[in-house]
């Protein structure tokens, strides 16, 4: 006989009896609900009635979502890129209006509509075309100094293409000679920096 005794038979056919009820409870054959038989779980599920596929598809016209850029209508629409100083027969061109961010290349049209800009220069002039640029690092592998040289090359190419009796002379002057004094808190002097000034003799 062991040392804790034998239990009582009325307790172990308790215990027998809770072990059968307890199995029973998780059994999957008395959980109460009918069992879908294989056939029914491999079979794709039926379509509702009167649907079609053509039901399930949008379309989708990308058209109004679409900006097709003009750069002469760009132009135009930011109006005159000139500020004129008649005095000292000086354009001002602004480059925000006729380049790309850290561009020097004149979109389509940029030629004519630069040719009117100077139409007043005096036949056979002298002319300095200078760029400027405003004192942000531009990010790129090229410094201001050299985006401000070639944005004066690519408006002096224009001016001996469109007025070839010009005597053109051609300089970059990077950041360092700002039109205005720079204010963080005001983009607009910003701006007023970046250009491409045209000065010429009477």
């Amino acid at each position: 006989m062991s040392a804790y005794g034998t239990a009582p038979a009325g307790i172990a056919a308790a215990g027998l009896a809770l072990l059968v009820v307890l199995t029973g409870a998780v059994s999957p054959g008395h959980v109460g609900a009918p069992v879908p038989d294989q056939e029914r779980l491999d079979a794709p599920p039926e379509r509702p009635e009167g649907l079609q596929t053509d039901d399930a598809v949008v379309p989708y016209d990308a058209g109004p979502f679409i900006y097709r850029f003009d750069p002469q209508d760009f132009i135009e629409q930011l109006g005159d890129p000139r500020t004129e100083d008649e005095e000292a027969n000086l354009i001002s061109l602004s480059t925000d209006i006729l380049f790309r961010i850290n561009s020097w290349e004149l979109p389509d049209g940029a030629g004519a509509r630069i040719a009117e800009l100077v139409a007043e220069i005096p036949d056979g002039a002298e002319v300095q075309v200078t760029g400027h640029t405003d004192s942000v690092p531009t990010g790129e592998d090229f410094d201001n100094q050299v985006l401000s040289e070639n944005r004066a090359e690519a408006v002096a190419e224009v001016l001996e293409q469109e007025r070839p009796d010009l005597e053109l002379h051609v300089a970059g002057r990077g950041d360092t000679e700002p039109a205005v004094t720079e204010d963080e808190e005001d983009p607009a002097t910003f701006a007023a920096n970046r250009r491409v000034e045209i000065t010429y003799g009477d």
